[in-house]
């Protein structure tokens, strides 16, 4: 073929080692909750450049210890990173079946590099092992190989998938053609295109992993910009979000689209009189009584301080003002406890029902509106904005 195959194994041994040092200084940046499957990676990949040395050695070394230990440390490190993949995405790493098919792979080269030589025996070992440790890794990313779009989890199952179907031509190529003789130094196509993907392509699938982890860190940062972490319901920028994709569906499919704004009539007053301890757990009463009310479809949000947002789609103001006043019940029955003392929560509610052309700022003007008169009014009270 005129490549040299020792120099591809010298090119995997740098590239390996060079990943190593990316995924090390890489991992430092996550979570340390978030480095275990980094960790578990790193191992499979450190094991990789000790495997294409001792195949490299191969006629300076026994050929028991070259070919059957540096293939199975090379399986052994394709298994650590089917096991970090699985446990990344909550699967079971099930690490005893990963291992035990590398050991059971490694004895079978053992026998025939050893005990009854041949070549193309070992290909087939060394073949059917990787597409199961490859397939194992883009099995586990195939909900992200169906979605649309580009992210790292699909590129790397789609790399994975790769090396199994490369892994797949080698099978085949041997078992059509089996060659008793023969060694990797000798690479037929089949051969070298495996051993250019297990060099070269593992710096791929690493970065990969390492892109998985950077944006499930972004997702994180995300939802903790979105969710507000005192009551658990969406934070000011998660009711943006939320709500211009509900007023995008209401004009969309023509169906109504409703709001509440809710204040707290008495919770300075909590707050001076009880401390901002009770002051919190107002706060998460009302966002947890509110759940209990609210459709699963409803969102709800804290704007922040004691007002409270609910928008309910496929509801009318009226349908609004009632789901309003079962909540202003709810909270008027169900007074807070703090130590042993009864609080409670007088609510003030606006409704406003959204208009075509309405924004997000549009109607919570007018919720607010409302609201307000609801107070002015004396409070404990639901009042619906003008419907034009």
């Amino acid at each position: 073929m005129g490549v040299d195959v020792r120099s591809v194994m010298l090119v995997g041994v740098l590239l390996s080692a060079l990943t190593v040092l990316l995924l090390a200084q890489a991992g430092r940046a996550f979570p340390a909750e978030r480095r275990r499957h980094l960790r578990i990676w790193t191992v499979g990949l450190l094991l990789q450049p000790v495997a294409w040395a001792l195949l490299a050695l191969r006629g300076q070394l026994p050929e028991m210890a070259s070919i059957a230990f540096g293939n199975g440390l090379l399986l052994l490190g394709f298994a650590e990173m089917c096991r970090a993949v699985r446990g990344f995405q909550g699967l079971p790493e099930r690490r005893w079946l990963w291992w035990g098919v590398v050991a059971a792979a490694t004895l079978l080269l053992l026998w025939f590099a050893g005990g009854q030589p041949h070549y193309s025996a070992r290909v087939l070992v060394n073949s059917s092992t990787a597409m199961v440790l490859l397939g194992g890794i883009a099995l586990a990313l195939s909900p992200a190989l169906g979605q649309g779009g580009f992210s790292a989890a699909r590129l790397t199952g789609a790399f994975a998938g790769m090396g199994m179907l490369t892994a797949v031509w080698r099978f085949a190529e041997h078992s059509l053609a089996p060659r008793v003789d023969g060694s990797l130094f000798e690479a037929g196509p089949s051969d070298l295109v495996v051993f250019v993907y297990a060099c070269v392509g593992v710096m791929f699938l690493s970065l990969g992993f390492v892109l998985m982890h950077t944006e499930r860190a972004y997702e994180d940062l995300r939802k903790l910009a979105s969710v507000d972490p005192l009551t658990g319901v969406l934070a000011r920028n998660g009711l943006s979000e939320q709500g211009q994709r509900l007023l995008s569906e209401m004009r969309r499919h023509g169906r109504p689209l409703s709001m509440l704004l809710m204040d707290m009539d008495q919770f300075k007053a909590v707050n001076d009189s009880l401390g901002h301890e009770a002051g919190d757990r107002l706060l998460r009463h009302l966002a947890e009584r509110a759940r209990l009310v609210l459709r699963g479809e409803d969102v709800l949000a804290r704007l922040g301080g004691d007002e409270f947002v609910a928008m309910l789609p496929s509801t009318d103001g009226a349908g609004a003002g009632v789901v309003a006043e079962r909540l202003r019940e709810a909270l008027h029955h169900a007074h807070m406890l703090f130590h042993g003392e009864e609080v409670p929560v007088p609510l003030s509610i606006g409704v406003a029902e959204a208009r075509p052309d309405d924004t997000l700022d549009d109607l919570l003007k007018r919720a607010d509106l409302a609201m307000y008169r609801a107070k002015r009014a004396g409070g404990d009270r639901v009042e619906l904005a003008a419907a034009r």
